[in-house]
């Protein structure tokens, strides 16, 4: 079984990244629902349902490969990648990840602590250390070896975030 050596919705032609666009079509459907409050389970559901292959090798998709999408810059149009994506739309996507709590939506309504962040007044764009906290906690996740070790990656991922955070005028 082999990995995918390009991003999912890219290909590369004659040097240069391209989009496919039916993969390009599916990175979009993904983003918006998302945005419109669909998990990474039931989208994972919903493209296996829908027989939208990941990858000939591994057609199967999962919430892992979702949230990875999903926090990925380069669809944005990074790194000599085509933008699939409106920068806009990534940055409201990283504020919902971002404001998802482990204590559910209830509980963040109650919370006396809980901050007016809303996307309208900051913009939040993640760093190349972010991205790298994400994978360090992900691998932490998956191989549960050291759960205080995962716990300070977390909090650490908390501080890192934060300073990511811009406020608009």
């Amino acid at each position: 079984m082999s990995n995918r050596k390009t991003l999912y919705g890219y290909t590369i032609q004659n040097g240069t990244f391209t989009t496919v666009a039916s993969e390009s079509e599916t990175v979009k459907n993904i983003y918006d629902w998302y945005c419109e409050g669909s998990s990474y389970l039931t989208i994972t559901n919903r493209l296996n349902s829908e027989g939208i292959s990941y990858w000939m090798d591994n057609p199967l998709w999962n919430k892992h490969k979702v949230k990875r999408l999903l926090e990925n810059p380069r669809y944005t149009g990074q790194d000599g990648y085509p933008p699939i994506i409106p920068e806009k739309t990534f940055r409201m996507v990283q504020c919902i990840i971002g404001g998802k709590g482990s204590k559910g939506a209830s509980a963040e309504k109650s919370s006396p602590t809980k901050l007016p962040i809303t996307p309208s007044t900051y913009t939040y764009t993640p760093t190349a250390t972010v991205l790298r906290n994400n994978n360090q906690i992900n691998h932490g996740l998956d191989h549960p070896d050291n759960p205080n070790e995962v716990i300070d990656l977390i909090l650490q991922g908390i501080s890192i975030r934060y300073q990511c955070l811009n406020r608009q005028e």
